[in-house]
């Protein structure tokens, strides 16, 4: 088929192949030694936990990255109408994105798990040809499932930003959060109720974990490594084994293990199927198809009356904004309206309050402890992770797509300078993504005070504040990265990376520390210096939630208020840092003050922006 030749070459070449077989290797050492019980019960599958560990997670993150732009970067090109006026027919489009993108990533993932598996076989002695080819085959079909779940959103959804928006939501939620979140999720939906030790029914909440796409390839893989199968690699499938039952045989899993291939065959066909149907169905022109979503927004009732007077007082022309110096204004303005006349940062914010406002029930300790800033501590994750990605999904293709389009010679034919260009996007951008969550907080407060009370004044104020800063952050952030990169798929790449070093980091920061100090750290016990936090504080989520636990009056962390309260407790063991309980102090070393923190925090915003200005004012416009 000549797309899903010209899909291979295109995607073989390069640095890509070497990117990945790069994030194998380094996926596969972030595990620590198995102990002699799980190597013994592994038996002659000790050589392939590793490998099918890093496949199972490195896999996802790569074929979003390869094919969220695999069909919308056609259509907003106009190459799809060129391939479509030949005998080539939108089902062939997709069938051969699919085929000739999974070959390309399946390349080195077939290369570089013989070498994952010859490093186990060299530490351990143990091998087996029939596992070994057996584990390459499911690998194969999991690299074609992952590849046709991306192809088809790519070529159902009508905008790159969208395609990378649902590509990356439903990546982390199949790979990272479907196991954890599914009993808690369906649990509180069926019975109200949090889950407790004792559930009523928990084969049935056991099974849905295998639905996802990493469960079914871990349960099938488990199958044919002889293991325990489960939604888990097999080292830990033993591993629980052994804790649970004291033995592999005690182990029974809640559904036979051959329901885990009809499980990953059915994800690229029904993927598939729909990718077809949507492309046939929709529109070539980008943003043609006019979704559910937008229809109800178009729908929407006027407010206009309520809240367009306070707002133009602020951005309209001749408001406030105009007093400030500089010829950025118009651009901010324009891009505030763009924003917050569609619906994507409404929906945005909308999560977060739903995100807020279930997480209002905690345990009695953390009521007792926090009193009326509950429902502000309980946005710390849903503002961190759900407003962090939504903001540099909604900024990485700002300027990369104003330069495709040709939109940037326009504004450079005006008075605006090109500094004040990407300062106009920014505030603008960062305008308008706050406004809704701002908005959130505020809606969780007042849900949360007929229960807890009202959050005194000064503490809600310095967390918007603090959280206004955070969003500024990103966006520059964002904005930078668009600056910076010539390509949308190649700033999408980024933010998919991003996102899984941020998911990884409590490894990464370990296995950093480890190489620069030569100090060995454990999952539960941090090292006797100080500086570790600084690694384990780095990302700029890290940084906010150290800034708010301040303001929140709760010791000195990185973590989340409710799990910095909680790991307080005597016989908890999580692996949150609490600085008074590791190093005997709140601030044993001045950089590990919470305003040394906000400072960190600003840099993530002026580092990159000043690298962005410095280059988007030498580079060509083209």
């Amino acid at each position: 088929m000549p797309v899903a030749r010209a899909e291979f070459r295109r995607c073989i070449r390069g640095k890509t192949p070497w990117l990945i077989g790069l994030c194998l290797v380094l996926v596969s050492r972030l595990p620590t030694a198995f102990d002699s019980n799980v190597v013994q019960g592994l038996g002659t599958a000790v050589a392939f936990p590793r490998a099918q560990a890093a496949v199972a997670i490195v896999v996802p993150f790569a074929a979003a990255a390869l094919g969220f732009r695999s069909i919308i970067g056609e259509r907003e090109t106009g190459t799809a109408r060129v391939l479509l006026g030949t005998e080539l027919s939108r089902a062939d489009l997709v069938l051969g994105k699919t085929i000739g993108r999974s070959a390309a990533l399946a390349g080195p993932v077939l290369a570089t798990t013989p070498l994952l598996v010859g490093y186990s076989v060299f530490a351990y002695g143990r091998f087996s040809l029939p596992m070994f080819v057996g584990l390459l085959a499911l690998s194969s079909i999991y690299v074609f499932a992952w590849t046709a779940v991306t192809v088809a959103i790519s070529a159902v959804e009508s905008s790159t930003t969208r395609a990378a928006a649902i590509t990356f939501g439903l990546t982390l939620f199949l790979s990272v959060f479907w196991s954890d979140l599914t009993t808690a999720l369906l649990w509180g939906l069926i019975t109200g109720s949090s889950p407790g030790n004792e559930m009523a029914k928990p084969e049935l909440f056991q099974a849905l974990k295998w639905i996802s796409l990493p469960s079914a390839y871990y349960v099938v893989t488990d199958w044919l490594l002889g293991v325990p199968v489960g939604p888990g690699s097999a080292a830990l499938q033993v591993s629980d084994a052994l804790h649970e039952h004291g033995t592999l045989a005690a182990a029974t899993p809640p559904l036979p293990a051959w329901v885990g291939i009809p499980i990953l065959l059915a994800w690229p066909t029904i993927a598939l199927l729909g990718g077809v149907v949507g492309i046939r169905r929709g529109d070539l022109t980008p943003g043609g198809n006019t979704g559910l979503l937008r229809r109800l927004w178009t729908k929407r009732p006027s407010v206009r009356r309520f809240g367009a007077i306070p707002l133009s007082a602020v951005t309209g022309r001749g408001g406030w904004v105009d007093v400030l110096p500089g010829r950025w204004q118009p651009l901010a303005r324009r891009e505030f309206r763009r924003l917050t006349h569609r619906p994507g940062i409404w929906v945005l914010g909308a999560m977060v309050l739903v995100a807020g406002v279930l997480s209002l029930s905690p345990s009695a300790l953390i009521r007792d402890a926090l009193g009326p800033r509950v429902p502000l501590a309980g946005l710390q994750t849903p503002l961190g992770f759900l407003g962090g990605v939504g903001t540099l999904l909604l900024t990485f293709r700002v300027v990369v797509a104003e330069r495709d389009s040709g939109s940037l010679r326009v504004t450079a034919g005006t008075a605006i300078s090109r500094g004040e260009t990407l300062i106009g996007l920014i505030i603008g951008r960062a305008s308008a993504i706050t406004l809704p969550l701002v908005l959130a907080v505020i809606g969780t407060c007042l849900v949360a005070a007929p229960r807890y009370g009202f959050v005194a004044p000064g503490t809600l104020l310095a967390f918007l504040a603090a959280t206004v800063v955070f969003f500024f952050c990103l966006t520059g952030l964002g904005v930078a990265l668009s600056t910076l990169t010539r390509r949308q798929s190649l700033a999408g790449i980024i933010i998919l990376v991003s996102g899984g070093l941020y998911l990884a980091w409590f490894q990464l920061s370990n296995a950093l520390y480890q190489a620069l100090t030569g100090t060995a750290v454990s999952g539960f016990a941090p090292p006797a210096s100080p500086t570790y936090l600084l690694l384990r504080w780095l990302p700029p989520i890290s940084l906010y939630r150290v800034v708010t636990n301040a303001i929140l009056d709760v010791p000195n962390s990185a973590g989340n208020a409710m799990g910095v309260i909680t790991d307080l407790q005597p016989d908890v063991f999580t692996n949150t840092v609490v600085v008074k309980t590791a190093y005997g102090a709140d601030v044993p070393a001045w950089y590990l003050h919470p305003a040394v923190a906000f400072g960190e925090l600003l840099l993530w915003f002026a580092l990159p922006v000043a690298v962005a200005m410095v280059v988007y004012q030498r580079r060509p416009l083209d």
